[in-house]
């Protein structure tokens, strides 16, 4: 159900609520299927001009609270009816099957503050309590306060500080947190017939992350956006260091203290003129991975009132939270860069063409690496296609310098150059819309020397008496491969096929109903099935 008010006025109040309702079913590879029963509600409440009449240009002031509750009332579905709970509950099956942190229903409270805008003569605008930024670092929440200075030069100073909101803590997520690290509350551990925490390293302890922030943007010609942001949070509290305990008995390493979780800084700008067209470019910079995790570039034309052409190019290394395992892992950037061509035919009528390339970065030929292991062992080199498999952690047996001959040729500077693997990039996509219904469509392509992807989707939906009534359906097939035929010789491919069907129904002007029934096929985990139901309500005053 969703509640709305109009544009906000002098004392307006505003109320919103969503709640959608699914159930899907999918075979699992263990031979027994996972349902899930979800309910989705989030609830928002707002007041605005909490000062009373609003005047432009003078101090204005409001309140915005939005909160959710995600419940699966279908955990513990495929198992036997006294197990149910084996998943949520350590007690039940000695906690062979317990998942810490899966809870049937979470609650979040994704916004919640006081704001006032034009303090000070218009120089001055606040927000305090928990609150989103968005930038080019990421769309980000903490609990704190922002301040944004508004000076004559065009340009706005943006301050901010508080706590990251974290997974694991009352009332919070872990959706905006630095990737790597499973964090949750170890609410329950380390207590009699409850799990012990350390049965369970990589489930981390939850704690407070103070973060702090500040940017520079612009705000004075339409045609230019620009914006230099910097933000640090810390992790504090213990973490575990290890997956395995200290040979000497003296159990799993840990860290404590104050220390840091990101450090990054990060620009983005557009200049863009309605006749001609645009530019854009950006990019955020990882003092702590020394690295640019993120850039991007583009560059468009209008050719008359009906064709855009244009150039895009983006580049993507992926980082962790400085206490995730995977930074001691080798991890290598993506860059891709297209062309696109956009056209209105008619009215009604809309096509669009891209292609390009997308270049995959390694250390080490994968194609070259195995062989170079089986040589130092002294086997063939397809030993690892006969099942040979090798500890290279430095321990697996004696050799020069304390480490293993296999170890040795696998951290070798020599036998890990830099790789290049590249995939052609295609899409079609065409549009047809009228004040009756639309149809769409899309084919795509992306094919290396690795793998393959390749398909095309279609989707129409279709409106009766002024739109009080809808029906629309989407069918999609795409075929997938990952060039590695010999793990499957006999079909090396996959192919998946879907539909969806869906309905709406507007009996009154306030109210809409609407459900969606999907069915999707694939050849490795057979059939899935999904229904969606929502109630959308809209009261305006």
């Amino acid at each position: 159900m969703a509640w709305a008010s109009t544009d906000a006025h002098a004392a307006d109040v505003e109320l919103t609520g969503t709640t959608a309702v699914q159930a899907y079913e999918v075979a699992s590879p263990w031979g027994y299927e996972l349902e899930r029963r979800r309910i989705l509600q989030m609830v928002g409440f707002s007041l605005y001009h909490l000062q009373g009449d609003y005047v432009p240009g003078k101090a204005d002031y409001n309140v915005r609270v939005l909160m959710r509750v995600d419940a699966d009332v279908g955990l513990g579905a495929h198992l036997p009816s006294d197990q149910s709970n084996a998943e949520t509950d350590y007690e039940v099956l000695g906690g062979t099957r317990f998942v810490p942190g899966l809870v049937p229903a979470t609650f979040d409270l994704m916004a919640a503050y006081v704001e006032g805008k034009n303090l000070a003569n218009g120089y001055l605008s606040f927000r305090a309590g928990r609150q989103y930024v968005t930038d080019v670092l990421g769309w980000w929440s903490f609990d704190g306060g922002l301040l944004r200075i508004h000076t004559p030069a065009y340009v706005d100073v943006e301050l901010y500080g508080g706590f990251e909101q974290r997974g694991g803590i009352p009332i919070s997520t872990s959706r905006y947190e630095s990737q790597g690290v499973w964090r949750g509350s170890h609410a329950g551990f380390d207590e009699a017939g409850g799990p012990l925490s350390s049965d369970y390293p990589s489930y981390q302890f939850a704690s407070y992350a103070p973060a702090f922030g500040a940017a520079v943007e612009a705000a004075g010609p339409s045609w230019l956006r620009a914006r230099l942001t910097y933000r640090r949070v810390y992790n504090t509290g213990e973490a575990f260091t290890r997956q395995f305990p200290d040979m000497v008995g003296a159990g799993y390493p840990t860290v404590d203290g104050l220390r840091i979780s990101s450090d990054r800084l990060g620009f983005a700008s557009t200049i863009s003129k309605s006749d001609l067209g645009g530019i854009k470019g950006g990019f955020s910079y990882d003092f702590y991975n020394q690295l640019f995790p993120t850039a991007y570039g583009g560059i468009e034309a209008y050719v008359g009132d009906r064709v855009t052409l244009g150039l895009d190019a983006d580049h993507y290394s992926p980082t962790f939270d400085a206490d995730s395992i995977f930074n001691w892992f080798t991890h290598n950037p993506t860059t891709t860069a297209t062309g696109r061509v956009e056209a209105r035919i008619t009215r009604e009528i809309d096509l669009s063409a891209q292609g390009g390339l997308r270049v995959w970065e390694t250390e080490g030929d994968p194609e070259e690496f195995s062989a170079i292991e089986c040589a130092a062992a002294g086997l063939a080199p397809t030993c690892k296609e006969d099942g040979a498999f090798f500890d290279t952690s430095g321990t697996s047996g004696a050799a020069e310098n304390g480490g293993s001959l296999v170890s040795q040729a696998a951290r070798a500077e020599e036998n890990r150059p830099m790789t290049y693997v590249f995939d052609g990039l295609g899409q079609l996509a065409a549009r047809w819309r009228s004040s009756l219904g639309r149809v769409d469509f899309r084919g795509m392509v992306q094919a290396g020397e690795r793998g393959h992807r390749i398909g095309a989707d279609a989707s129409a939906e279709k409106t009766f008496d002024g739109g009080r009534y809808a029906v629309g359906a989407r069918v999609s097939v795409f075929d997938f491969g990952d060039g590695i035929a010999s793990r499957r010789p006999d079909d090396p491919d996959t192919t998946s096929f879907s539909y969806v069907l869906g309905a709406g129904f507007k009996p009154i002007d306030l109210a809409k109903l609407g459900t969606e029934f999907e069915h999707a096929v694939n050849e490795r985990v057979g059939q899935r099935f999904r229904v969606l139901a929502r109630l959308d309500l809209q009261w305006a005053r």
